[in-house]
């Protein structure tokens, strides 16, 4: 009994780590924890829950919500043609490239079940913004990548 009681402590600890630091994968927003009864016999258990979605939901880190959104959005990406082009498909696309972009982080070692191993640089990426280029900077910019 003290054993399953140790790793309930330690389950919960996590998720509160992760209600914390992570939002839900389908729509960006906020997570929360909620007690769920699974049977009549008081057998309750603590899980993640996005209020928004209304569903259960393990989180993901914002920084790959984020990029994953962009990736999405600018790409046009739809993984699911057969079921129209639409928000619930966006949603579900979002989703299931920050799948990829999570699992592709933890084999390359650089996020685990803390979060990531080295903060993300998010501040100096250009996400949805745009450039113009004068005829001046254009010549600078030629000057300095010419050798």
């Amino acid at each position: 009994m003290n054993r399953m009681q140790n790793h309930n402590e330690k389950r919960l600890e996590m998720l509160k780590k992760r209600v914390n630091r992570c939002v839900c994968k389908s729509c960006g927003n906020t997570l929360s924890l909620r007690q769920l009864d699974y049977n009549e016999f008081e057998d309750a258990r603590i899980e993640l829950f996005c209020d928004h979605c209304d569903r259960l939901e393990f989180g993901i880190e914002p920084e790959i919500y984020t990029s994953a959104q962009y990736y999405v959005d600018e790409f046009r990406v739809n993984l699911f043609p057969d079921l129209g082009n639409n928000q619930v498909t966006r949603r579900m696309s979002i989703a299931n490239i920050a799948d990829v972009m999570s699992w592709a982080l933890q084999n390359l070692g650089y996020l685990n079940k803390e979060g990531f191993v080295v903060a993300p640089d998010m501040e100096g990426k250009i996400l949805r913004e745009c450039i113009v280029f004068d005829d001046q900077m254009m010549n600078d910019l030629e000057q300095e990548l010419m050798p």
